[in-house]
């Protein structure tokens, strides 16, 4: 008998295999791609998910397997300039391929019994308990209802888009990550040993407008922002484009009697914050909290410890993106920045998620 069944094989799922068999339970991992396979991230690892990474035994491998460290942000303004921010601590650059790797070798070795290439839905009612790390999981709204979230900030109603590539003979970019803000969303760039990982978050109206060829929707951001166009000058692209989308940002589901949400599938959490990895790692810790408690259900004890954690940076996050979609709130936002670049850091910290004590 299984005890635990876990659906998808990204750093929230292979990490959840990986802490429930510490445990001694027999869990089960279907992954439907075969690792190792690029994916499209902007591969910002924050400080805290290091120390989850510490704790699940590859940091150190990630580290020799051309992660590069991060001391600062830089958000780069469309009318040019810069407003800088020290980190609250040293961050990663890493490759989603080389992370999801690791991760789920790491679960093979701990005991999870892995299966790659099979489609886990098919599988779903196999085990004790389910666990659902697949980003391919739709929102409900009655789900998202019952689960007492606020519209404005639980699911905001526009879809966005995701493209990513990687780029030989980018300047300036050393060891920051660096958000580029356009019209129509922002270009991050974060330093990588292959190169430039430049990965944009921009809408549907973008793409239709500029596209669909992506080196003319990127091309039409550097005429927008003349940091990015100083940055991509001599620049080259080293491999192809990857995309996603539509994504709708927010949360979706957390749990629902034997069956628990973790990482994407809970919440898909805007690239703005740079948490999305972090998150769905410490996740799946607040899961084996929640299934060794017998004080509650296990359901009602996760739902618990991951509002607890997450949801106040959720709030601050949509706020400030609020705020970005408003002109005449933006650019005086970004002004008073400049002037006083601690602003960033407070913004910065405002969406950081809360570490839990009792943990």
């Amino acid at each position: 008998m299984t005890d635990v069944v876990v659906i998808g094989g990204g750093p929230a799922g292979s990490s959840a295999a990986i802490r429930l068999a510490r445990t001694g339970r027999k869990v089960r991992l279907y992954e439907k791609s075969h690792f190792p396979r690029p994916k499209l991230c902007g591969g910002f690892l924050s400080t805290e998910g290091l120390e989850d990474l510490e704790n699940l035994d590859i940091l150190s491998s990630l580290r020799n397997s051309g992660a590069i460290p991060l001391y600062r942000s830089v958000l780069a303004p469309q009318r040019g300039g810069a407003i800088e921010s020290a980190l609250p601590g040293e961050a990663l650059s890493v490759s989603r391929d080389v992370l999801d790797h690791l991760l789920l070798e790491k679960a093979r070795t701990s005991g999870v019994d892995v299966h790659e290439g099979e489609d886990g839905f098919n599988h779903s009612e196999e085990g004790a308990f389910t666990v659902m790390a697949s980003g391919r999981m739709s929102p409900s709204p009655d789900e998202r209802r019952r689960n007492h979230f606020f519209p404005w900030y639980a699911s905001p109603s526009t879809h966005y888009f995701g493209i990513q590539a990687f780029f030989q003979g980018v300047t300036g970019v050393t060891d920051q990550v660096e958000l580029d803000l356009v019209e129509d969303g922002y270009v991050g760039l974060a330093p990588l040993s292959r190169g430039v990982n430049v990965c944009a978050l921009t809408t549907q109206r973008a793409l239709q407008r500029w596209g669909p060829d992506l080196d003319q929707v990127l091309a039409h951001f550097t005429d927008e922002n003349p940091t990015l166009r100083r940055h991509l000058a001599t620049a080259s692209r080293t491999g192809d484009w990857l995309a996603v989308g539509p994504v709708r940002l927010g949360i979706r589901r957390l749990a629902r009697d034997r069956t628990f949400y973790i990482g994407d599938a809970a919440c898909v959490v805007d690239p703005f914050a740079g948490e999305g990895m972090s998150i769905g790692l410490y996740s799946s810790k607040l899961l084996t909290r929640a299934l060794d408690q017998t004080s509650m259900p296990p359901a009602e004890a996760y739902a618990r410890l991951w509002r607890n954690a997450f949801l106040p940076a959720l709030r601050w996050n949509a706020a400030l993106r609020f705020f970005y979609a408003v002109p005449f709130l933006r650019e005086p936002t970004l002004a008073a920045m400049e002037w006083f670049p601690r602003a960033l850091t407070w913004a910065t910290d405002l969406t950081r998620y809360r570490r839990l004590e009792s943990l």
